[in-house]
């Protein structure tokens, strides 16, 4: 069994002698074609090409370069597909004596320009497919150079420059996950170098077959490329972008690769599409870099990886080239914590460093710096940046001194941890928090397959904290059951975002400028201008919701959603406002209210004045006809405002304000009777159809006869969707049925006086105290004038009773009648074990649409649909296709 100390890699004294070092990449590549003639080279998709084939290859188009830009060191640009032919054209570019620029057609145009600008390159060699997106490019400011796919184009020049080793070998740029790309050089000696010490590190032999899944145009390709090419293996290029991590699956396998290198996110993608175990069988070496690795990444490892195999995790950048690497197998033990990048490579010396550039002790959170003979050459163009980031050693002239922006510390045994970037680590009140650690949390609750965080800076709060998340399919992934996973970890995000993928650079990491725009986006409405309370009422409210929200400084005119606040908080301030204030709210006064000073305001004025039946506005934007949602008659609108903030398109989006008991009027006791009052709402605000229609719940059965009614007055209703709402009918012949109705004549049998009060199993369960609520709740349905002078004076919890046993009773009473349009049924994935539709798909509505009924399964549980955001996210998407499908319908 490996110790801790042995994650480290030893250094070794160089195989290749100092004069092999200071050879040009050119010259050492013609004495492996020479000694490897037959050996494949290259291997990608249908192009195999030996080292002579390669070779050749590349002669003829060096001699093409020469004809069009002359002997003259300058860089040349690349735009071509990731394969054979742009290997051969890195060759080639190196053979002339000049320095290749290589350009990703997949990355964004305005990178691809901003880099060919940059570089000043006057060439730009294109395949037959980019050849039209080079012309854009280009515009006329640079000569264009054509190749063929077989590279055999007939060329003068059959012999070429001497290339010095010092000479310019490769401009590349930095991925720009968290700044602008910056271009950085390297020489033939520095590549050389980095080539061979990586080679020593896996002990490379010409039978490896190495993949190359990194673009060309980051300096993380470099290493792969030329260890291969400079030791004889097989080089295997193949593009993640375009073609996806389940056609790598089969990709590894087919190519027979032996050494893997890639960032985690992307091996992590490789192993959630992996089928088999035979993905994994042919690798010797797994190489991973670039962001940390996870505890989760080296247990994938061991558990499906052979047991010959080595995980490599190495620390590198653009600026230092390979700095440390760890090798880790099936027995090492690893310390507690993060999986620690090893010790310093050959000819490396990392130290830690302040944020003064001032050295610190060992065991202490620090800057890592690089000092070495073989940093890269600099900041293309930039002078002054390099001369202020590459610092001379005054103890060794030809040394450097490097300052990164990773953050890491030195265990005990002189293994060093990575933290990540200087700038992912923020405080927050307070609290230091990292923004990786936050991350791995998020991933840690199963609930997510990918995640994002982003810290913004707001001048009036400080740091917030935006977390960008990628749901695992049917998976309960709601925010509350998130923050119970991660509640022993503060800061909380106060965003959860739901994307269906992350945006990716073309190394695969995740853009975090990107992710930071959108995060800016959606904050932008938490923009405050902070007012002083006038009065108690107002102190008191603001204390309120900074104990809710768990926000500081929160002032008069923010906005409660804006804050971080749900559905959920916005009952919890609710209640709080009823205790301290004395004044019962309902959850529709925040859609008029979402400010301290209005929610004031409706105070003072002695309440909402939200009596009478009304839409409420959720989104106005859009051109086609509104959605109309009905919430169950306990409920509110403010139930559809998540689903409605999470729904695309241009289709506004409006629901109805269920009737309050307010002691004046009588509440309505049929189904028929509240579909009426929506029907003349409706009518008011759409006078003429096509109308779009849904509900939840028990608001389902209500939308259905909403919908029936329209159809039957001659209108058109294009979409009725209803979500997780039981028929009216109970199915008869249940055995649940059969049982609660014996259990009920057993104890009428004994107790004679109960055949005043309804039993069931849920009475039971509830307890006396329930059992004497329903009681008094069915008491007072019966005495409407009791009602007329007691409701508003009834706790809230008996009132809510009330409204569920009055919908109960018009739900029996309801005699359903077949819809001649179609229902859309949105269908929760787990329902409780005692809903008497859990065993059938269509939940009582069977026949019940003339049109058809189509299921649509969706995660979490009957409360969950439309009040968790993660699940309401989902919830919208599926929903967003049916309004489509129903609108393309009619068109």
């Amino acid at each position: 069994m490996n110790t801790a100390s042995e994650v480290a890699v030893d250094r070794q004294e160089s195989v290749v002698s100092p004069a092999e070092e200071e050879q040009s990449i050119p010259k050492r590549f013609a004495d492996i074609a020479a000694y490897h003639t037959n050996r494949i080279a290259v291997s990608a998709n249908r192009t195999e090409w030996t080292y002579a084939e390669l070779d050749q290859r590349s002669n003829a188009l060096a001699g093409q370069i020469l004809e069009r830009a002359g002997a003259n060191s300058e860089p040349v640009a690349l735009l071509m597909e990731h394969g054979a032919g742009l290997i051969a054209a890195i060759l080639a570019v190196l053979k002339t004596g000049k320095i290749y620029v290589s350009l990703d057609p997949s990355d964004s145009i305005e990178r691809l320009a901003a880099m060919l600008a940059d570089s000043r390159a006057k060439l730009l060699i294109a395949d037959q497919a980019n050849v039209g997106l080079a012309g854009s490019l280009a515009a006329g400011q640079l000569s264009i150079l054509p190749v063929v796919d077989d590279f055999t184009a007939p060329s003068a020049h059959t012999s070429f420059p001497e290339v010095s080793p010092k000479a310019g070998a490769w401009l590349m740029y930095t991925s720009g996950s968290t700044g602008t790309p910056k271009g950085v050089w390297q020489n033939h000696r520095g590549v050389m170098h980095h080539a061979n010490v990586y080679s020593e590190l896996i002990q490379l032999t010409p039978e490896d077959r190495l993949s190359l899944l990194t673009s060309c145009s980051l300096a993380a390709s470099a290493t792969s490329l030329f260890a291969a090419l400079l030791n004889g293996a097989t080089l295997c290029p193949f593009h993640v972008r375009s073609q996806g991590a389940q056609r790598l699956t089969i990709w590894l396998r087919e190519r027979g690769i032996t050494i893997y290198h890639s960032v985690p996110t992307v091996f992590r993608q490789l192993t959630r599409a992996a089928g088999d175990n035979g993905v994994f069988a042919n690798l010797r070496l797994i190489r991973l870099g670039g962001e940390p690795v996870l505890r989760g990444d080296v247990e994938v490892f061991r558990q499906r990886c052979p047991d010959d195999c080595r995980l490599m995790n190495a620390l590198s950048s653009t600026e230092t080239g390979l700095i440390c690497a760890a090798m880790i197998d099936k027995q090492t033990v690893l310390p507690n914590g993060r999986v620690p990048v090893g010790r310093a490579v050959r000819d490396v010396d990392v130290f830690l460093a302040n944020e003064h550039g001032q050295p610190i002790e060992n065991g202490c959170d620090g800057r890592i710096v690089v000092r070495s003979a073989y940093l890269r050459q600099g900041y293309w163009l930039r002078p002054d940046a390099t001369a202020e980031k590459f610092q001379i050693d005054r103890r060794a002239p030809t040394t450097r001194i490097f300052i990164t922006n990773d953050l890491g510390r030195f265990l005990p045994d002189g293994n060093l941890v990575y933290f990540g970037r200087a700038d992912r680590v923020v405080k927050i009140r307070g609290l230091r928090a990292d923004l990786s650690a936050i991350e791995a949390a998020l991933r840690a609750t199963d609930l997510f397959e990918e995640t994002a965080v982003t810290a913004l800076e707001d001048v009036s709060n400080g740091w917030r904290l935006v977390a960008f998340v990628v749901p695992r399919p049917q998976t309960d992934c709601s925010s509350h059951a998130c923050r119970q996973a991660l509640q022993q970890l503060l800061p909380l995000p106060s965003r959860l975002v739901v994307l269906e993928e992350l945006p990716r650079l073309a190394n695969g990491k995740i853009d975090h400028v990107y992710l930071s725009k959108k995060a800016a986006e959606t904050l932008a409405t938490q923009a405050k201008r902070p007012s002083d309370t006038v009065d108690a009422l107002e102190l008191q409210l603001v204390h309120i919701w900074e104990k809710v929200l768990a926000v500081e400084a929160v002032a008069t005119t923010d906005d409660f959603f804006a804050l971080g606040g749900d559905s959920l908080a916005a009952v919890t301030m609710l209640a709080a406002i009823e205790k301290f204030c004395g004044v019962d709210l309902p959850a529709s006064s925040l859609l008029e209210a979402p400010t301290v000073q209005k929610l004031a305001d409706l105070i003072r004025s002695g309440g909402s004045g939200e009596t009478d039946l009304r839409l409420i506005a959720l989104r106005l934007r859009g051109n086609k006809p509104p959605l109309y949602c009905v919430p169950w008659p306990g409920g509110d609108a403010l139930e559809f405002r998540i689903l409605a903030r999470y729904l695309t398109g241009d289709q506004p989006v409006f629901a109805f304000q269920p009737r309050r008991l307010d002691g004046r009027s009588p509440y309505p006791r049929s189904v028929e009777e509240m579909a009426k009052s929506y029907v003349d709402a409706l009518r008011v605000h759409q006078p003429r159809g096509p109308y779009y229609l849904c509900g939840a719940s028990f608001g389902g059965v209500v939308a259905f006869e909403i919908a029936r009614r329209l159809v039957a007055e001659g209108e058109e209703v294009r979409f009725l969707g209803l979500f997780d709402s039981y028929a009216a009918e109970y199915p008869k012949h249940r055995k649940s049925l059969v049982l609660r109705k014996r259990l009920k004549l057993t104890l009428l049998r004994f107790f004679p006086h109960a055949r005043y009060i309804t039993f069931s199993l849920a009475w039971l369960k509830s307890g006396l105290k329930e059992q004497m609520k329903r009681w008094l709740v069915r008491r007072m349905i019966a005495l409407d004038e009791l009602m007329k002078f007691r409701a508003l004076r009834c706790p809230s919890n008996l009132r809510i009773l009330y409204i569920r046993e009055v919908c109960f009773a018009a739900r029996r009473r309801y005699k359903l009648m077949p819809f001649s349009g179609r229902i859309d049924l949105f269908r929760a994935e787990h329902q409780a074990p005692s809903d008497l539709f859990e065993e059938d798909p269509l939940l009582g509505w069977s026949g019940m649409a003339a049109g058809g009924i189509e299921v649509h399964q969706l995660p979490g549980d009957h409360h969950m649909l439309l009040g968790e955001p993660v699940i309401a996210a989902v919830v919208a998407a599926q929903l967003g296709a049916c309004l489509e499908q129903a609108s393309a319908k009619w068109r």
